[in-house]
């Protein structure tokens, strides 16, 4: 029977895990929010950012990697069918899910663009239900249906007859969303054989690399001023990096199923953070309609847990 000094303990280390998933989602959020400042304000090319946003974390995360684990960080390559999915992971996974996440702020804001790609766990609940050939449950139709009327909210602002947001953010951000979804459950059987940090590593790196054929990353169109820079420093590191530190530092404490839920915080913090720093007008369609997505994730995640 553990001592109440252990009880004690292990209260504090939950708590601490729960203020670095907490921190590590409005980080997030605020990553997005500097992206869109990055990208509207400084003209910042989308695909430029992107391989940077990919390639110096991608580096970092290897090189920790290599000096904490050593050669086990080439062992995804040692199987053929293993490497080709971690190629393909870093492509439609990582590549191309930046890339739309970050153009569909670019035609709309970061809150817009944040809340679409979290329509990902309804698209992973629909694909697993058709995959495992069964009825959904009561939760999953619920949450399905939320992330409908969300959804429709948000782009038609409650009018029936018109779409408000830009078709490219519309696009774009559902595009987020399935490769959101395609690098949630490609990823599981390499993350139940490897190190996180090590697949994330890999799948920055090889993305930034077929990035940097579409778009060099020495080849800058625009002249950064320092704010530009700082912007940038900022969406890899603290909105980046991070982030995704303290994040896994949260879920070994609580574990991933308390984590997931509490990471619902980022579209939460990064609506509220577009209205206090951006001033992005949110209609009460829109407010309405983030909630029911928030909802979803939500419903989704707890269901995840239990």
């Amino acid at each position: 029977m553990p001592s109440q000094t252990e009880k004690t303990l292990r209260n504090k280390s939950e708590q601490i895990g729960i203020l670095c998933v907490i921190v590590a989602g409005c980080l997030w959020g605020l990553g997005g929010i500097v992206g869109q400042y990055a990208l509207q304000y400084k003209h910042i090319q989308v695909e430029w950012m992107i391989v940077i946003r990919m390639g110096l974390p991608g580096i970092l995360l290897l090189l920790f990697s290599y000096q904490r684990y050593g050669y086990e960080i080439f062992t995804p390559f040692q199987n053929k069918l293993e490497a080709f999915r971690l190629i393909v992971l870093a492509i439609a996974g990582m590549w191309i899910s930046q890339l739309t996440f970050y153009l569909a702020i670019q035609y709309s804001n970061a809150a817009t663009a944040t809340i679409l790609q979290y329509l990902y766990p309804a698209i992973i609940a629909i694909f697993l239900t058709i995959q495992l050939k069964k009825l959904p449950s009561l939760a999953m139709i619920v949450a399905i249906i939320l992330s409908i009327i969300g959804a429709f909210l948000l782009v038609t602002n409650g009018h029936f007859d018109e779409i408000v947001l830009p078709i490219n953010a519309l696009l774009f951000g559902l595009a987020s969303a399935i490769t959101s979804a395609i690098y949630t459950l490609y990823s599981v059987p390499l993350l139940l054989k490897h190190n996180t940090i090590i697949i994330a590593g890999w799948s920055m790196f090889i993305g930034a690399i077929i990035a940097n054929f579409f778009h060099p990353f020495w080849r800058i169109t625009n002249n950064l001023d320092i704010e530009a820079w700082l912007a940038i420093l900022f969406v890899i590191f603290i909105g980046g990096m991070v982030g995704f530190v303290l994040f896994l530092v949260g879920i070994k404490r609580i574990g991933g199923a308390k984590g997931s839920v509490l990471s619902t915080i980022e579209p939460l913090a990064t609506v509220i953070f577009s209205v206090l720093i951006l001033k992005i007008n949110f209609t009460i369609s829109d407010w309405i309609g983030a909630a029911c997505i928030i909802m979803m994730i939500l419903l989704l995640s707890i269901k995840k847990s239990s």
